[in-house]
């Protein structure tokens, strides 16, 4: 197999072990899990997913692992190797810090946190064989290339747009060339079995996460949307047993259906789109929470939306899910790295009418071109539908909470 990457200017890797960085990393994680703490109702089972989240260690694999970005890449077709998937996107504003040594200049502290995991020998992000990036951006492309002298790094080609018809081919032939890299390095082959059993488990969880998104549209208090986020997230950012996952989101879901709040909620409630947001960097779910408002649906390639749409296969060959991988994983996708936004603009619309929203929130994560440049037309739309729209520009920094408090809490006095 062709290599992506020429070789020949190939560098060591460097790290930034700084006791004194590591140590704000884990003050940032003990903050969103102090917050955590003192929400009203929480799931009695929670400390599972906690306990996910909040581990620290990562030496133990007994398979191998293999590190992905973005919600474009199949997970099962990892899991159908042998291999451990883990989505390495970082929300942690200290990590950023330490990217910034290497990736300088105006790029988005998504990309500079992710990287600077890389950087700490000890990380989950180290622990990983192989990763995985798709070309959703101009940071995750050239961050492969930089990777790549750490880790052997596979880069899929995405489509330019949407358009199936057109690409559906292409994409099929990224499905395989990835199987081929996966092949090469794993040394071994891809399991059909496997491939349809764990298939067949993410469909279980799209089920779970949309009954619990369909509970907290009507109930919202039953599992807050900071929680609901540490759920989903646990499955996908962290290396984690997706049948023992299946089995405690289960125990949510009855516990939700049972929950019958004090009083009527006199709260807001709101449907969320923009940028991904990643543990630990809960920020805006925090604000909002604090404010007196509800997210009850969202677009996140990091929240419910990534798990919203199983993947679907008319037959059980290989071929014809290999295809199907392709078709859920590019075109089911959300992401403004395509050409086209109407897809998200109707899916914002859509969420607003299913579950009774009054506005929508759109988090813009600072020097993120690709939600920027959509906010534009995502503001003139809802002002045309007279639906009340609050756009929140930030990044992974602390400071300015003060001020994006005076901003929410000025908003929602219009409800």
């Amino acid at each position: 197999m062709d290599n992506q990457f020429q070789d020949i200017y190939k560098l060591n890797p460097q790290y930034a072990d700084n006791p004194g960085n590591m140590k704000k990393q884990r003050f940032i994680e003990d903050e969103q899990i102090r917050f955590c703490a003192e929400l009203p109702h929480r799931p009695s089972n929670i400390s599972y997913f906690e306990n996910i989240m909040y581990n620290r260690e990562f030496t133990a694999k007994p398979k191998p692992r293999v590190g992905y970005f973005c919600n474009m890449i199949p997970p099962e077709l990892i899991y159908a190797f042998g291999a451990q998937p883990v989505r390495l996107d970082c929300g942690n504003a200290a990590s950023a810090l330490i990217g910034e040594e290497i990736l300088c200049g105006d790029i988005c502290p998504l990309a500079k946190s992710s990287f600077g995991a890389f950087l700490n020998k000890s990380s989950l992000s180290n622990s990983c064989d192989l990763l995985i990036l798709p070309s959703s951006c101009d940071a995750k492309r050239k961050m492969g290339e930089i990777l790549n002298d750490i880790k052997p790094v596979f880069m899929l080609n995405l489509p330019p747009e949407q358009n199936h018809e057109r690409f559906s081919n292409q994409s099929y032939h990224e499905v395989l060339r990835l199987v081929k890299f996966l092949k090469k390095h794993l040394k071994t082959g891809l399991s059909a079995h496997n491939l349809r059993k764990y298939i067949k488990l993410s469909q279980i969880r799209s089920v779970l996460i949309r009954e619990i998104q369909k509970i907290r549209s009507k109930k919202p208090r039953a599992v807050s949307i900071c929680d609901f986020f540490l759920i989903i997230q646990s499955s996908m950012f962290r290396p984690a047993d997706l049948e023992q996952w299946i089995e405690q989101t289960k125990i949510v879901l009855d516990e939700m259906n049972r929950f019958e709040p004090q009083r009527k909620s006199l709260r807001t409630k709101l449907v969320l789109s923009g940028a991904p947001i990643i543990w630990p960097n809960f920020k805006i779910l925090n604000l909002f929470e604090e404010c007196g408002a509800d997210i009850v649906a969202d677009t996140l390639c990091t929240g419910a939306q990534s798990c919203f749409d199983p993947v679907i296969s008319s037959e059980w060959t290989k071929g014809s899910i290999l295809r199907a991988l392709a078709n859920r994983y590019v075109y089911a996708s959300v992401c403004p790295c395509f050409i086209s936004q109407s897809k998200r603009i109707s899916r914002i619309l859509e969420l607003v009418e299913q579950t009774g929203a009054k506005g929508v929130l759109n988090y813009s994560l600072r020097l993120c071109q690709l939600f920027d440049v959509e906010n534009y037309r995502l503001d003139r739309i809802l002002k045309s539908e007279k639906i009340p729209f609050i756009n929140i520009r930030t990044d992974y920094s602390l400071e300015d909470k003060e001020q994006l408090r005076v901003r929410i809490e000025a908003f929602l006095e219009i409800f």
